[in-house]
């Protein structure tokens, strides 16, 4: 066990340095965001497709500004699902972090963005609601990961702290796993190879943590999961939209907007996996 953790944290430690600079990376450019609210503005006109550029920052405020604003009727359906979609959280984040593998976020954000703008355009033909457009909103999001240190270093610093601890419980978790179950250990701790794995992917992505989306990220970096599964579980995963939806609609809505979710994260996830694996 003792060995199992060293390797877990030797495995994860030389990746820090890179993850802060990501980190940093993405929190200059979300603070763009923010201040430029007339940028912002003209995205949002943009609807499902200003929905899906936005969805690609790898924040949890992008989709939390985004919810509020829905659940506001700022916005469509179709926009939200769209970030929603498009958004992967800390996974961006992880994965990039193995300069390896730079190429997988292009394959991501390419696949994503494309299916997020899709399923937006079709949602807003399909189901009709008020759609009124945004107006001089920014985003303002106060969540815990993003709004509780101004400034960019010591936020940047906390947030790979943290994240680190995800992966690494994350990597040990994963090992201890493979170490138990043998070579298919692995596929074990994810719901198998099969058929299903997108399924149990989806609703492990769903979470509200940034624990699901690193578990995503380091499951497929790993081999536990499957490339049409992984994109399942960053499809539904929201970061921590969902949970401003649960506060700020009806239950009922917002459940039906989570069954919509899952149900194109686990369609495409199926897809993908008869497709590529």
């Amino acid at each position: 066990m003792a060995e199992i953790m060293i390797d877990s944290f030797q495995d994860v430690v030389k990746i820090v340095p890179i993850l802060f600079l990501v980190i940093l990376f993405t929190n200059w450019l979300t603070g763009k965001v923010n201040k430029g609210t007339e940028n912002f503005s003209r995205l949002a006109r943009l609807d499902v497709v200003g929905g899906a550029l936005l969805g690609i920052i790898p924040q949890c405020g992008i989709s939390v500004a985004l919810a509020k604003l829905y659940s506001n009727g700022y916005i469509t359906l179709g926009m939200l699902m769209a970030v929603f979609l498009a958004g992967s959280d800390e996974a961006l984040i992880v994965i990039g972090a193995h300069p390896d593998k730079l190429f997988l976020i292009l394959i991501i954000i390419g696949s994503k963005v494309p299916l997020a703008v899709a399923a937006g355009l079709l949602i807003n033909l399909t189901i009709k609601e008020r759609r009124n457009r945004l107006k001089g909103c920014g985003i303002d999001c106060d969540c815990p990961k993003c709004g509780k240190y101004k400034n960019i270093l010591v936020n940047s610093l906390v947030h790979t702290l943290k994240l680190t601890l995800f992966l690494y419980v994350t990597v040990l978790i994963i090992e201890i796993g493979a170490d138990h179950f043998g070579e298919e250990g692995l596929y074990v701790l994810l719901g198998g190879n099969t058929f299903l794995q997108p399924v149990v992917a989806s609703l492990i992505g769903m979470i509200p943590s940034c624990f699901s989306s690193v578990l995503i990220a380091e499951g497929f970096l790993q081999g536990a999961l499957g490339f049409g599964s992984m994109m399942a579980g960053l499809l539904a995963n929201t970061g921590f939209g969902i949970l401003v939806l649960f506060k700020e609609l009806p239950l009922k809505k917002t459940l039906g907007i989570i069954l919509l979710l899952q149900a194109i994260s686990i369609l495409v996830g199926e897809v993908l996996h008869f497709a590529v694996g």
